[in-house]
């Protein structure tokens, strides 16, 4: 099951009037948000701010802006998508932002199945009895 979680942002606002980021910052979410192991929840935004008496006027400024970003990891999970097709990310991506919950892939084949039921045959055939 994928683990539900948590990344902040905070991104320093320019006192010059015009909300510009910086590409140092948008590359920085641009990169969290392709990573194919994070899928997208949720987010938030909010801004931190502060107040400057100047001339016994109080005035707010905002300094930071925080984005609060909710993604579901992948990584330590069965559904990782590291070294999976583009067409594999997609559906999963789908799945998990839609709620669908995913089978774990069954990955034995006919072969496998009999090779484990000979084994434990012969793993029992082995064992020796208890003679009390």
């Amino acid at each position: 099951m994928p683990t539900t979680k948590h990344k902040i942002f905070k991104i320093k606002v320019s006192d010059d009037g015009k909300f510009t980021i910086s590409k140092t910052v948008e590359n920085t979410i641009n990169t969290f948000l392709s990573e194919a192991n994070n899928v997208y929840v949720n987010h938030s935004v909010t801004t931190l701010t502060e107040d400057i008496e100047e001339y016994d006027n109080v005035k707010t400024v905002c300094k930071y802006v925080l984005i609060s970003i909710i993604y579901k990891d992948l990584d330590s999970t069965s559904l990782s998508l590291k070294g999976t097709s583009k067409k594999i990310k997609e559906t999963v991506q789908r799945e998990i932002e839609s709620g669908n919950p995913i089978d774990e892939p069954d990955i034995l084949t006919e072969l496998d199945k009999e090779i484990l039921e000979f084994e434990s045959k012969t793993e029992k055939e082995n064992t020796p009895a208890n003679n009390v």
